[in-house]
């Protein structure tokens, strides 16, 4: 009897040690579709960024064990050819200017998985979205089993995923030769290639697999493994903008006093009661008569909740803004456009005196410098929807996420949260969505300042205040309508509307700061224009 007792105890101690090692299958979130569900925002605990291998500290960065899997390489070092082992010794040695990081490059993968910066994860079952806080870089893992182009190297490279169980395997293909894969000088080539894998261990926890393989630079394929952490102290992640961060502290771009966020101590900026009305702007009509398709268009398309599916791949029809909002014939470096204000009726911007005088200053030569799109910096709000440049729209439960093709992103939770604290400011604004009947209406705030509405100069402060209006006409088309409201800059609010037209291609990689050549022309001719001055 006493045996019998001791035995079922030792059956009850293994399942309960069973029970710790491995959590349920039912503690794991689902997505409708069964799957597991990422959805959420994340964060690695390890110095791997400084060093995939075991690592010293050394100025500015952690020491650290090495995330190297023992089974695959023996001696938990990276199986460099000896040539380019050679090869990564000398860039380990210079470092500070030769690790692309230093650049605020974009860091490829799976560097981006390991940073020292949160990301988030929006998924759905076509696409897994992931946005980082790291330069507002962003990587599209298309689940949708549609291959990747051909003949294109990015520096994110191209990510096709696919479920192997409760795994996510991604395949990353086509990376160029110009990211490392911490700071220790480990470069690769261009025949990169990496395989992921994403399981969810318990809710709060992802173990994170990549399996790397290059032939010209090491000796055999080998493999990294670590865990990565949900963040259950927040619901989103803020901004980090590398490049613009950088040059501000060098002193590369001037504070401009009048829109520029003053800071806390500054007194709130009044909002005349009169535009008491901008919590519920009208829909204006288009300002240019729609052309009849040549064949009826598709339906609107609709999410199992009933609410319009504004998902796809969209390109505006944005009439020249990004060289002039109102109507505007071709200039020497512009071209014509035919205007997107539907308010004030006579398509002028209402500004006051003293930021008419500013936009006539800024169309100089020299003011081109000062265009922070010039710097590659995010556009902000409501440019970022009319530069010439493509966006896809992810539509996971609970948020709309826009994703720039030229490296930016902006996420709209649709969740009734309030808006960050006045004080938290941010290029792309805070932005909040709701539904009102077939229409996505979206509030921004927590702008900073700093961003202008295109290449002519036209102003906003940090006062400024956007509703956005979403409107699908149809299964192609979406109306775009934002009413902005700034009290420092303007008389009254205003308001522009333009078309988002679906198109069949994919988001690609535009690597604006990366491949940048025109920025140090229009230093030059600004720093020209200050010594004919007698300025610095």
């Amino acid at each position: 009897m006493l045996r019998r007792s001791f035995l079922v105890v030792v059956v009850l101690v293994i399942g309960v040690s069973c029970g710790r090692s491995q959590a349920p299958a039912a503690a794991i979130p689902r997505t409708a579709d069964g799957k597991p569900n990422l959805q959420g925002v994340w964060q690695v605990r390890n110095a791997a960024a400084y060093g995939l291998e075991d690592h010293v500290a050394r100025h500015g960065m952690r020491a650290g064990r090495s995330v190297i899997e023992s089974g695959v390489i023996e001696s938990g070092t990276i199986p460099y050819q000896p040539e380019a082992a050679k090869k990564r010794l000398a860039l380990a040695a210079n470092q500070a200017t030769a690790d692309p990081l230093e650049k605020c490059y974009m860091p490829g993968v799976p560097r981006i998985m390991y940073l020292d910066y949160p990301f988030q994860i929006f998924q759905t079952p076509s696409h897994i979205a992931i946005t980082f806080e790291w330069s507002q870089v962003h990587r599209v893992i298309y689940t949708n089993g549609v291959a990747g182009p051909e003949g294109i190297d990015f520096w994110m490279g191209d990510s096709r995923g696919r479920w192997e169980g409760d795994t996510l395997v991604v395949d990353v293909k086509d990376q160029n030769d110009k990211t490392w894969l911490d700071a220790t000088g480990t470069f690769h080539s261009d025949k990169l290639h990496v395989v992921e894998r994403y399981t969810m261990t318990d809710p709060n926890t992802i173990q994170y697999e990549a399996t790397i393989e290059d032939p010209d630079v090491f000796t055999k394929p080998w493999k990294i493994a670590m865990p990565i952490y949900r963040h259950t102290d927040r619901d989103r992640i803020f901004e980090y903008q590398c490049q613009a961060e950088l040059e501000e502290a060098r002193g590369d771009f001037d504070r401009d006093p009048r829109t520029w966020y003053p800071g806390p101590s500054a007194p709130p900026v009044e909002v005349p009661a009169s535009w008491a009305s901008m919590s519920a702007p009208a829909t204006f009509p288009w300002l240019t008569v729609q052309k009849e398709p040549a064949s009826p268009p598709p339906p609107i398309r609709r999410m199992p909740d009933g609410k319009p599916d504004l998902q796809g791949y969209f390109m505006p029809d944005a009439g020249g803004a990004n060289y002039g909002l109102g109507k505007h014939e071709v200039d020497f470096l512009t071209p014509a456009g035919r205007g997107i204000i539907v308010d004030p009726q006579d398509g002028i911007l209402p500004v006051q005196p003293w930021a008419k005088a500013e936009m006539q200053n800024r169309k100089l030569p020299e003011r081109g410098y000062d265009d922070p799109t010039a710097h590659c910096f995010v556009a902000g709000v409501p440019r970022s929807m009319y530069i010439p440049a493509p966006l896809q729209i992810v539509q996971p439960p609970g948020y709309l996420v826009v994703l720039h093709e030229r490296m930016s992103w902006r996420t709209i939770p649709l969740d009734g949260r309030p808006h960050l604290p006045d004080t938290m400011r941010l290029w792309q604004g805070d932005s909040v969505g709701k539904w009102d009947g077939g229409t996505l209406v979206v509030e921004t705030t927590n702008l900073n300042g700093k961003t202008w509405l295109n290449e002519v100069g036209e102003i906003v402060s940090h006062a400024e205040r956007v509703i956005e209006r979403f409107t699908p006409i149809d299964g192609n088309t979406i109306r775009y309508q934002a009413t902005v409201s700034d009290p420092l800059v303007y008389t009254r609010p205003w308001t522009i509307a333009l078309a988002l037209n679906r198109q069949k291609d994919e988001l690609l990689e535009v690597a604006c700061h990366e491949d940048n050549q025109d920025l140090q022309h229009l230093k030059d001719l600004r720093d020209d224009a200050r010594r004919k001055r007698g300025g610095s």
